[in-house]
């Protein structure tokens, strides 16, 4: 029994130095085939992965400021007042179109002002607007374009006043004794029931010179918004026209009647000019005629001319059809006054209204034009029409996530410079950013800077903009400092990388 029980460990233990011997044996040859010259290990390929934070010498940073602009229309009260009626609603209704705009990251508004000669301001020169009240010179308990300017710029908005300039309102409207019509008889024409300023005589440029002056030295617009209501639509090709014949006796100069009616336009918008930069100097003067070019000739109105001559600080074409159509293609037009526009900023007026009818069945067409916008030179925004189109769904939902889902400045626009501030003294304790206070600086910016795709190129996205002077960030994120004076922006003193 005992000779048996030593037998049974020894064998135990043999089998076991047997298994040993036959692992490493095993791992050897393995070990040999892999040190084989002729079999090289395989290593795993290097990450791709690129670094989190921004590199100075080898990484580029993209800034890009977009003009995002809407047409709070008030004629026929499309968008406002609608059918609120009373003072207070109606101011609570404006405040909460200007916020909702805020919301779509919406930084210009173009009010509209004045239409037909009546008045959303409390005004010398025009009544009051029958939209507000339904009556014609009646005052409404609150000052509108007040109210409209306040709202935006306590938002970080501009307020842009947008008036009519040369139509004076249909001949059937009974017009109150202080109306223009009324006082001034001799100085508009009727076209097919409709009454407009005789843009040949030299008082009306001076009456919109005035129009314009009171605007502005009365009330803290950014800057005056002209349409395109020029000289009536149908005048230069119709046989029913109106007899300025006696004007164009007195000024036509030798000029061919349809040469000075075109010169007669350039006059006022070079008018217009003069007295907004003469009466405050950074407030800027933009219209937004047809976007066919074809078309707003037709009006006596040639956009070129005010862009080579620099009377306008910005053009924003109309241009309300899709990409790809037969006579009006979006694409073409925006190429033609991109490469027209002589250095001034183009900013396409774009049809929110059209969503849904031929050529715009879903917002992908909105998405296409404002990508192809956004590719072309002297293009920095574009004017969405209208506001009540963009603040309903799809529209809404679709601006805000896919258009313009974090805030942008306004671009330089116009030839006035403030003051260009000091680029913020930035320091970093943990999360927190600090910087100094800048003179002239009426706001700062905080940028996030996100990697373009895999490439060396960085976005710079605006995760704050106000007065204060710190900000919380985000591990592994890059952040810069700017500060802004108005219309001016600084440079930025370093780039903040938060480990």
């Amino acid at each position: 029994m005992r000779i048996a029980l030593l037998s049974g460990i020894y064998g135990v233990k043999v089998k076991k130095i047997l298994l040993f011997i036959t692992m490493t044996l095993l791992i050897y040859s393995c070990s040999k085939e892999n040190l084989d010259p002729d079999n090289p290990p395989i290593t795993p390929p290097p990450s791709t992965e690129k670094p989190k934070q921004f590199n100075a010498s080898t990484d580029n940073l993209i800034i890009k400021h977009e003009l995002r602009a809407a047409w709070l229309t008030t004629a026929w009260k499309l968008d406002w007042p609608g059918t609120t009626t009373g003072a207070d609603n109606q101011r609570n209704l404006l405040i909460s179109i200007i916020n909702n705009l805020k919301s779509l990251n919406i930084n210009v508004i173009y009010f509209q002002a004045m239409t037909s000669c009546e008045a959303f301001y409390q005004s010398q020169i025009f009544p009051w607007s029958s939209y507000i009240t339904g009556t014609q010179g009646q005052n409404p308990g609150f000052d509108p374009l007040a109210v409209a300017i306040e709202a935006a710029h306590s938002r970080g908005m501009e307020l842009h006043a947008w008036i009519n300039p040369l139509r004076v309102g249909a001949v059937t409207t009974v017009n109150v004794p202080s109306h223009p019509a009324v006082l001034y008889p001799n100085l508009y024409s009727v076209y097919k029931g409709v009454r407009y300023w005789n843009a040949g005589l030299p008082q009306v440029r001076i009456f919109l010179q005035d129009a314009v002056k009171e605007i502005i030295n009365n009330y803290n617009v950014d800057g005056i918004h002209f349409d395109d209501y020029f000289y009536p639509d149908g005048l230069k090709s119709s046989a029913d026209t109106w007899d300025d014949s006696a004007a164009f006796a007195q000024y036509g100069g030798g000029k061919t009647l349809n040469e000075w009616r075109e010169n007669n336009i350039d006059m006022m918008v070079k008018a217009v000019n003069d007295a907004i930069k003469e009466t405050k100097a950074k407030a800027i003067f933009g219209i937004s005629p047809s976007g066919q070019y074809a078309n707003t000739l037709a009006l006596y109105a040639n956009p070129i001319t005010w862009m080579n001559n620099k009377w306008i600080d910005y053009l924003a074409p109309q241009i309300y059809w899709q990409i790809g159509h037969s006579t009006a293609d979006f694409d073409k037009l925006a190429r033609f006054w991109s490469s027209s526009s002589a250095g001034v900023p183009v900013f396409p007026g774009l049809a929110a209204y059209r969503l849904g009818e031929s050529g715009f069945p879903t917002v992908t067409e909105f998405l296409n034009q404002v990508v192809l916008c956004r590719a072309l030179p002297n293009i920095n925004g574009n004017v969405w029409f209208r506001t009540e189109h963009i603040l309903k769904d799809p529209m809404n939902s679709f601006i805000k996530q896919n258009l313009y889902q974090t805030p942008s400045l306004v671009p330089k626009i116009g030839t006035y410079s403030s003051a260009i501030p000091q680029a913020p003294a930035v320091t970093l304790s943990q999360k927190i950013i600090t910087w100094n206070f800048v003179d002239n600086a009426t706001e700062y910016v905080v940028y996030e800077l996100q990697r373009i795709g895999t490439g060396n190129d960085w976005n710079a996205v605006i995760r704050y903009k106000g007065g204060n002077t710190t900000f919380s960030g985000e591990n592994t994120k890059n952040y810069i400092v700017i500060a802004v004076n108005e219309r001016e922006k600084s440079t930025y003193q370093k780039v903040v990388y938060i480990p």
